[in-house]
């Protein structure tokens, strides 16, 4: 039968002198809730608990472990010759054996094994306290600590010994336990000293979770104590733990040195003789920035930190602003301009990401449409003239007007397979007919176009052409491309309009709809409450970039935190455009609310049953409902807490 020390450090002993201790410690009783040990107590015995479950905290109430029997407690201070530093309570009712702190003594000096296996399970513990209380691992749950102890294995390190070395490649962090050391960067002119880290820094982070050789070398100053903790057990612990990961990204990212992520373009923009459009040919992304998130993208150079940066920032403008130049590096890094410590994913995450990247979002697509669209261009050259314009708009008028009186209350299910699969049809090429538009626009304005292609995007169907490199076009030409799509729509809803008197029954019906559909299209690409063309127009109009992100801010963070009346008629359009993008997401939901479970019952076969059809009907609505509220209440609350950047 198993005795109340056959357990842990205790196994060392023999049977006969775990039996004699047990026998001359003394049977104790706790209550649930009361206290075993308190911090600041005298280091007068030990207690080894044989039954119930107790919580240790630090004397600043942080929970350090929760323990369940067997286990043994107040160990370390013995050993140390110190008063407790820390509480044990009692969480259920708690029978426990008192080991006098001078029979622990006289046992260990006696027994060098038991000494020895002693010293080690309390330096153990003192590992898991100081990951507790110091560096990145403070906070995670106990049983992680507790996981990560074991895998630790101390290191010492002489007065000036390198820890790591810049070049090098390694698969250990290391915790910084007792000294301090120096971080230097080896140029080709020699050493450079960039900081100092005492006890709880974190080496060598950036390696193991990126994958990257050693970006300096760490030198110890005095005698260094460290703990070693291998690659792997870092980034498990990482992948368990988001708060883990939010804190050492932010220790790379302090640490990290970004520069730029290849040759850029640099161009005036048009409209603004203080900013500039930074570009990325290889990529066809554009940026806009100020005067002064342009000099910060020079100072970008891999070799200066956030810290330097925000020196050099002030060292320009006099004002110590480091918010802002974080913002504005989070901001081009963001958008593929400047350098990031990536914390390297594993290969089956990856492999799992491309999987349902295919399946989520399956698409054909051209790599280069420029040449494509150069050859519509051409074609299409004399409908982009404002007369052309005038044309399309009077087509589609004239030919909306002419097929009101053939309309008819009829439905998709109305329309049987043939009629679906034409509707469907007819709808792919008026996305596509909007898509060759905005490039026929582009080119004539004399701008290259990116990629183009059609796919599914959550099973929905979507086109696209990229043509991002009108940000370097003047507003009015940008206005113009914005506007061609929603233009071919409605002038398409007139020519389907027209084409509807030649037919009769139910394909006068599908046309007629389609045509119906188109002027849908128009409207909700020309809604400036929704970022599609309508909005871009808007902004373009009131020369004002970031407009939604701008009159959000203005409403719910500037008038909330401090109500006044607007001061401005620029300020009065944010106000204007914030409550109109309220009202919007409150009328449409209320009309997907009514109209959505009905129309949706209409569709889905009868044979599924009244209930089965109004369940999905009011499912459907209060899907799409959400997906109207969310992104409103998520820009409503990024709005508060974003600092911006220094785009333009």
């Amino acid at each position: 039968m198993a005795g109340p020390l056959d357990f842990g450090p205790f196994l060392s002993l023999s049977v006969v002198e775990r039996r004699a201790l047990a026998v001359r410690a003394k049977a104790v009783r706790a209550a649930r809730g009361s206290h075993l040990l308190r911090a600041g107590d005298e280091h007068d015995a030990a207690y080894v608990l044989t039954a119930g479950r107790i919580r240790v905290s630090g004397a600043d109430g942080a929970v350090i472990a929760t323990m369940t029997a067997p286990a043994i407690v107040g160990e370390l201070a013995v050993l140390e010759g110190r008063r407790r530093s820390a509480d044990v309570v009692a969480l259920e009712p708690v029978r426990a054996l008192r080991i006098d702190a001078d029979d622990l003594r006289i046992l260990a000096s006696e027994r060098a094994g038991f000494a020895k296996t002693l010293e080690a399970f309390a330096d153990a513990r003192r590992t898991s306290g100081f990951l507790r209380r110091q560096g990145p691992f403070s906070g995670l749950p106990w049983q992680e600590i507790e996981r990560l102890a074991a895998e630790l294995r101390p290191a010492r390190f002489e007065p000036g010994e390198d820890l790591v070395r810049q070049g090098e490649r390694g698969d250990e962090v290391m915790l910084i336990r007792e000294g301090e050391t120096v971080v230097i960067q080896e140029d080709p002119g020699g050493e450079r000293q960039l900081a100092r880290l005492g006890p709880g820094a974190l080496i060598g982070e950036i390696a193991v979770l990126t994958g990257s050789a050693r970006t300096a070398t760490v030198r110890a100053v005095g005698i260094v104590e460290a703990l070693l903790v291998p690659g792997d057990a870092v980034r498990a612990a990482v992948k368990r733990h988001r708060s883990l990961l939010d804190r050492v990204s932010s220790v790379m990212q302090a640490r990290h040195r970004p520069g730029r992520t290849g040759e850029h373009r640099v161009e005036r923009a048009p409209d603004d003789p203080e900013a500039v459009i930074l570009n990325d040919p290889g990529r066809a992304v554009y940026m806009r920035l100020d005067r002064q998130a342009h000099a910060i993208y020079e100072d970008l150079d891999g070799e200066r930190t956030l810290r330097d940066l925000v020196m050099r920032h002030f060292e320009r403008t006099g004002r110590l602003d480091p918010q802002a130049v974080f913002s504005t590096v989070a901001a081009l890094q963001a958008s593929g301009f400047a350098t990031m410590p990536h914390v390297a994913s594993d290969a089956p995450d990856a492999r799992l990401m491309r999987i349902a990247d295919a399946v989520l979002a399956p698409r054909m697509e051209i790599r280069d449409a420029d040449g494509a669209a150069e050859l519509v261009h051409r074609a299409a050259a004399p409908l982009y003239t404002r007369a052309g314009a005038i044309v399309a708009v009077m087509l589609g008028i004239l030919g909306l007007a002419s097929a009101l009186p053939l309309l008819r209350t009829a439905t998709l299910g109305d329309f049987g397979v043939v009629g679906i699969a034409v509707a469907f049809v007819l709808l792919l090429v008026a996305g596509v007919g909007h898509e060759i538009a905005h490039a026929v626009a582009a080119k004539a304005e004399g701008c290259r176009v990116g990629r183009a292609g059609m796919g599914l995007f959550w099973f929905t169907p979507v086109v696209y052409v990229d043509t991002s490199a009108t940000w370097a076009i003047p507003r009015w030409g940008r206005i113009r491309v914005n506007a061609a799509g929603p233009l071919f729509n409605l002038a398409f809803a007139g020519a389907l309009g027209l084409f509807a008197h030649l037919l009769a029954g139910v394909a006068q019906d599908v046309v007629v709809w389609l045509a119906l559909a188109n002027v849908a299209l128009v409207v909700f690409n020309l809604s400036p409450l929704l970022e599609f063309d309508g909005y871009y127009v808007l902004a373009d109009l009131t020369d004002t970039n970031a407009l939604r992100r701008k009159a959000m801010r203005f409403v719910f963070r500037d008038l909330l935190d401090r109500p006044r009346r607007p001061a401005s008629r620029r300020e009065m359009g944010f106000m204007a455009y914030a409550v109109a993008a309220l009202l919007y997401v409150l009328v449409m939901s209320a009309l997907v609310l009514r109209n959505v479970p009905g129309l949706v019952g209409g569709l889905v076969p009868t044979t599924m049953g009244d209930g089965v059809r109004a369940g999905i009907g009011v499912a459907l609505a209060l899907g799409l409902t959400v997906m109207l509220v969310a992104p409103f209440v998520s820009e409503a609350i990024d709005a508060r807490s974003r600092v911006e950047p220094g785009a333009a």
